[in-house]
C-alpha cells in the first residue's frame, strides 16, 4: 500500500509484463467470449414463441434498494455508519394507461407527478466499523440496531400493524430458534415466539435478539470496511419487506393481491447470512398462491428483474442471434454449457438462495430482459427433480403469458432494457455520491457524538 500522497512507478509493470510465467499462465486460460454465427444459431434454436395475453394486472408494485457508506473521518478510514433506503412504487394500471390523454401524444405532467408521488421510501441507518451504538462492542451494537430498526413502525404495513420482526416469525412458523449465543459463542439454544424477542445469554449476559437469526452482524467486524454487511441487509430488508406487504394485503383483500404484479429489481434471492430465511419465502408465496387457487383466483405475478450479471451478459452478447418474441428458460444445463462455461457445481443451482428461476425474454421491440419468477413449488426436497421441474415452462403457465404482456407494456427507451416501475423506485431509493453522499456526511458528522 502507497504512503498518502506517494505516486505509483511508471516502470513498475515491466517485471509483470517480461516475466514468462506469467505469460505461460495466461496462454493456458480460457474464457467465455462473443458467440460466433454457428453457436449463435445452435443457442438461439433452444429459444420458443413467447406465449401472448392481452390481461395485464391492475395493480403494479415494484421495489428498490440502495446504500451509502463512507467514512466518517478521512483520518479513520475505517469508521463508518452506514445508510440504507428501500423505495416501493404502487399504482393502479389504469391510472398509468390515462398518463396520456386521448388524442393527444404527449404525457400528461400532473398526472405523472400524481403517479410518481406515490412512492414509499424507508430510510434504515447502521453503525458500522469502530462506531459503538449506545455503548456496546461495535458488532453487539450493530445487531441491537437491526432488531430495533427492522422493529419499527417504518417497517409496519399497515402502521401500527405487522412489521418485518413479525413476518420472521410467520415465515418460520410461528418460532425462531438460535443455537448459539451471537456475542461469545456460547452453545444453547434460544427460543423466539411472538412478544419475547430478546432472550439472555447464560454465559455472557448479552442480549440475543430474535433478529440475529438473520446472521448479518457475523460480517461486521471491529476494524475493516464494513459495507458488504450494510448490502446484506439492505437485500434481507427489501425481499423481507416485500412479503409483508403481501401478507397484509392478502389478509385484507385477497382479490386485490391476485390481481397484482410485484417488480424486485434484482433475483428473487437471499445471498449470504440471511439466505436461511430465502426456503421460508419460497413456501410463504406458494401457500398465497394456493390461497388464490382455493378462491378461484389467478396467482399473483412475482418476478424480480436483473439489469446485471452473467446470465443478462450471455443475453446481451446473444441478442442478435434470437428472434423478437422468443424466450428460453435457464435450466442448470444451460446455465453451465453456455452462461458459466463449467459443468454444475451442484445438483441445483441456486439451492441455498434463489426462490425463482431465470427466462430471457426477448420482445417484439427487440430488448432483452432477464426475469425471474417465483417458483411455483413450496420447496425443494429431491434436487435433481427440482433442478428439471424449475426449468419446465409448463409449470409457469399462470404467470409466463402475463409476466411477458406487463414488459412489454412497461418497458421504455430511458435506460437499456429497463421498465417504467423499476426505474421508478430505484429512482426514490438510490442515493448518489453527490449530493447525496456528501450531504449523508455531513449529517453523520454532526450529530455523531
Amino acid at each position: 500500500m502507497p504512503y498518502e500522497g506517494q505516486q505509483a512507478s511508471k516502470r513498475g509493470h515491466i517485471d509483470i509484463v517480461k516475466n514468462d510465467d506469467v505469460k505461460k499462465f495466461l496462454s493456458e486460460c480460457t474464457y467465455l467470449t462473443h458467440p460466433g454465427d454457428q453457436a449463435g444459431e445452435v443457442i438461439a434454436a433452444l429459444y420458443q414463441q413467447a406465449p401472448v395475453c392481452t390481461e395485464l394486472p391492475r395493480l403494479v408494485i415494484a421495489s428498490d434498494g440502495s446504500t451509502y457508506s463512507e467514512a466518517i473521518d478521512k483520518k479513520f478510514p475505517s469508521t463508518q455508519v452506514g445508510y440504507v433506503k428501500t423505495s416501493f412504487m404502487a399504482f393502479d394500471m389504469g391510472d398509468y394507461n390515462g398518463l396520456v390523454k386521448p388524442g393527444s401524444q404527449f404525457v400528461d405532467p400532473y398526472a405523472a407527478a400524481s403517479l410518481h408521488n406515490r412512492a414509499r421510501a424507508v430510510a434504515f441507518t447502521l453503525p458500522g466499523s469502530n462506531v459503538r451504538y449506545k455503548g456496546l462492542q461495535v458488532q453487539d451494537g450493530f445487531r441491537q440496531a437491526v432488531y430495533e430498526q427492522l422493529s419499527d413502525e417504518r417497517t409496519q404495513i399497515p402502521r401500527g400493524g405487522f412489521s418485518v420482526k413479525d413476518m420472521l416469525y410467520h415465515l418460520e412458523g410461528g418460532q425462531i430458534v438460535i443455537e448459539k449465543c451471537p456475542s461469545c459463542g456460547a452453545a444453547g439454544s434460544h427460543v423466539f415466539k411472538k412478544g419475547e424477542d430478546e432472550r439472555d445469554c447464560s454465559s455472557c449476559k448479552a442480549v440475543v435478539y430474535v433478529t440475529d437469526s438473520l446472521r448479518i452482524h457475523e460480517q461486521i467486524s471491529d476494524q475493516g470496511d464494513n459495507s458488504s454487511a450494510i448490502t446484506r441487509f439492505m437485500n434481507a430488508v427489501e425481499h423481507l419487506q416485500l412479503a409483508t406487504l403481501l401478507k397484509a394485503m392478502a389478509d385484507n383483500s385477497l382479490s386485490t393481491v391476485s390481481s397484482a404484479a410485484i417488480m424486485v429489481d434484482g433475483p428473487l434471492a437471499l445471498f449470504g447470512q440471511p439466505a436461511r430465511y430465502h426456503a421460508s419465502i419460497q413456501a410463504f408465496y406458494n401457500k398465497l398462491f394456493e390461497r388464490c387457487a382455493a378462491a378461484d383466483l389467478p396467482p399473483p405475478l412475482i418476478m424480480g428483474l436483473q439489469k446485471d450479471g452473467m446470465v443478462m451478459e450471455h443475453a446481451r452478447a446473444l441478442s442478435s442471434h434470437l428472434k423478437s418474441g422468443t424466450f428460453c428458460p435457464i435450466s442448470d444445463e444451460y446455465r453451465a454449457k453456455f452462461i458459466n462455461g463449467i459443468a454444475p457445481l451442484t445438483d441445483n443451482f441456486g439451492h441455498e438462495t434463489y426462490y425463482g428461476q431465470d427466462f430471457i425474454y426477448k420482445t417484439d421491440s427487440g430488448r432483452i430482459f432477464d426475469l425471474c419468477l417465483a417458483y411455483p413449488f413450496a420447496n425443494k426436497q429431491n434436487r435433481k427433480e427440482f433442478s428439471r421441474q424449475k426449468a419446465a415452462p409448463q409449470n409457469y403457465d399462470r404467470w409466463l403469458a402475463r409476466a411477458f404482456a406487463l414488459i412489454r407494456h412497461l418497458e421504455f427507451d430511458l435506460y437499456e432494457n429497463s421498465v417504467v416501475p423499476v426505474a421508478l423506485a430505484h429512482r426514490h431509493a438510490s442515493i448518489s455520491l453527490s449530493p447525496g453522499g456528501t450531504l449523508l456526511d455531513v449529517l453523520t458528522r454532526k450529530h455523531l457524538s
